[in-house]
């Protein structure tokens, strides 16, 4: 009865985990179709393929209910990633390039190791560089960003590890990395609009 009771639990917190991520980016792809929101189109496919194997890796090792927001990231980002390359412009810097360059090097020693504890480490730091562009864009034009998305964002993935049904690193430490890094984002933005905010005040 207890192992149950568990198990519908860690059900409960995974389908909850998904609720919030279909809002956040409910509110982030209606900002986007508004025009009030630019992702940055590099990011958003590299995390389409950071999160497919770590889904994977996950399944692999009995993450259960806590691999499912996940596998519903990585749906979403992939639509996203579409939108934002063929709706904005491409003008993308050097150092837009130069972050996903390296983040695609990193996919290597993954592909050759195809170990799911190594992968998803590995895929998790891939997954940080990943958020390079989007930093640097967060920083420079913090009103092209949904802070309460990464808000949100960073809450489903908190939920999402304690849905976890297995514990081992290969299941824990990217949702653990997406939460300080959505949070990150999320500072960054309402730090930089609270910045320009005073400055425009003062001119």
């Amino acid at each position: 009865m207890g192992h149950l009771l568990a198990i519908n639990l860690n059900q409960c917190l995974g389908g909850i985990s998904v609720g919030l991520g279909m809002l956040a980016y409910t509110i982030y792809i209606s900002g986007i179709l508004n025009n009030k929101t630019k992702p940055h189109a590099f990011s958003w496919l590299l995390w389409t393929i950071t999160t497919a194997v770590v889904f994977i890796a996950q399944t692999a090792k009995g993450a259960g209910a806590g691999s499912w927001s996940t596998g519903f990231t990585c749906i979403v980002c992939l639509a996203i990633g579409i939108i934002s390359l063929f709706k904005y412009d491409k003008a993308y810097t050097l150092t837009d390039i130069l972050f996903i360059g390296i983040a695609l090097l990193a996919l290597l020693p993954w592909f050759f190791t195809k170990n799911p504890t190594t992968s998803v480490i590995l895929i998790a730091g891939i997954d940080v560089i990943g958020y390079g562009p989007t930093l640097r864009k967060s920083y420079y034009h913090p009103n092209e960003e949904k802070a309460i998305s990464f808000g949100l964002n960073s809450a489903k993935h908190l939920i999402s590890l304690l849905a976890l049904q297995s514990y081992v690193v290969a299941t824990w430490i990217y949702p653990a990395s997406q939460i300080f890094m959505n949070g990150l984002v999320l500072a960054i933005v309402l730090i930089r609009k609270s910045q320009l905010a005073k400055k425009e005040k003062c001119s």
